[in-house]
């Protein structure tokens, strides 16, 4: 093989092809990158069996062939090079990169013992990648932890994706929150669905954040693919169905009571309130008059109160509790008013976006279960 790129080029996609490999693989084979030339590009594919990258950039391919490094030092040594075009020779024995000035060899793995990368399944549409990942990174941050999700619960550590119509909506829970997301979809195939570990498809959304991404469902295959121009990453997905969660969103026409305010206003004072507390799990309460919330937090030793205005329904006297994280967690996403639907202090709360005329978005929704209050 032999080949003339672009340092930053090269640089980028070992980085990012890298990023994706096992830091302590059972088999050493996995913690290299493969190269492959084809015609007029170079790809560089890393697989540790349950996500596959491949990057593909443009090079002047001299010979074509093949070669698998080191992932990490490969990703360094690209990093190092000095700017402009870098040579990369390789044989059955060793990989050389050369710029004016510098050199680096690397020995080269044997790549009749690297397994066979998973095929993408074709694409069902495309998406904003900044509004995807944005979505399902958000989204990961309310899945349940894996050392939780045991049994008939291994569906809740994963991001649930799914077309619906010309969006898609972006679904997580840990049994204590629930959000989802819905986003414009350009559907060019059949409707379909992943669940993916939500911390494998937050790092992938990340990566592909830049442009269109084309994302295409499992099918009858175990594997998910995400693309973009450059990138393309297939995940293993999660062989249980993502929960049943659709009931557990509380019917606003059965709720006692509403409030509206500014999002950033009350998440700034949940997480002041949430400077008293003495532990990370311990709640903040939220009690309601006409004209506003006040949010506290603290025991019998510190205290702490904020009051944010707000526009409230039928919830004189209201007050419900809930653990800081979770509900800051779920007032993030929201840029300006949000709505919360509340039926009594010990059933979940309902939380939307509205727009300037105060009605209810539908780009995103959430829940979050109260805390119990003694």
């Amino acid at each position: 093989m032999k080949i003339r790129i672009d340092q930053k080029l090269l640089a980028e996609a070992a980085r990012r092809a890298h990023r994706r490999l096992p830091n302590n693989p059972l088999q050493p084979i996995l913690s290299g990158l493969l190269l492959d030339t084809d015609g007029d590009s170079l790809t560089l594919s890393g697989f540790d069996f349950e996500t596959s990258t491949r990057a593909t950039l443009a090079a002047d391919v001299l010979e074509t062939g093949h070669a698998l490094v080191s992932g990490r030092l490969l990703a360094d040594i690209a990093a190092a090079m000095p700017a402009g075009p870098v040579d990369v020779v390789a044989d059955d024995n060793e990989l050389t990169l050369t710029a004016p000035g510098t050199t680096f060899t690397l020995p080269v793995m044997d790549r009749r013992d690297y397994p066979a990368l998973p095929e993408a399944p074709e694409p069902a549409g495309t998406v904003d990648g900044a509004l995807l990942a944005a979505a399902v990174v958000h989204a990961a941050q309310a899945s349940m932890p894996d050392k939780e999700a045991a049994g008939k619960l291994e569906g809740f550590r994963g991001v649930h994706v799914a077309a619906d119509g010309d969006h898609l909506t972006v679904s997580a829970s840990d049994r204590y929150r629930i959000v989802r997301h819905r986003i414009p979809w350009t559907p060019s195939g059949d409707a379909g669905e992943l669940l993916v570990p939500a911390a494998d498809l937050a790092a992938t959304c990340k990566q592909l954040a830049g442009g269109q991404v084309r994302v295409a469902f499992t099918g009858d295959l175990t594997v998910a693919a995400l693309a973009n121009d450059t990138l393309t990453v297939t995940s293993r997905t999660i062989a249980t169905p993502f929960p049943e969660i659709d009931d557990f969103f509380p019917d606003p026409a059965a709720a006692t009571g509403w409030a509206r305010a500014d999002a950033g206003e009350l998440l700034e004072a949940v997480k002041r309130a949430a400077l008293v507390n003495d532990k990370e799990e311990q709640a903040i309460t939220l009690s309601f008059e006409h004209d506003h919330v006040t949010v506290r937090g603290g025991n019998d030793g510190s205290k702490g109160a904020s009051r944010v205005d707000a526009e409230t329904a039928d919830l004189d006297g209201f007050t419900a509790a809930y653990r800081p994280g979770f509900l800051s967690s779920l007032l993030t996403p929201i840029d300006g008013r949000m709505q919360a639907w509340f039926t009594t202090p010990n059933k979940p709360v309902l939380i939307h976006p509205v727009d300037d005329n105060d009605t209810a978005t539908d780009t995103y929704r959430a829940v979050c279960m109260p805390v119990r209050i003694n």
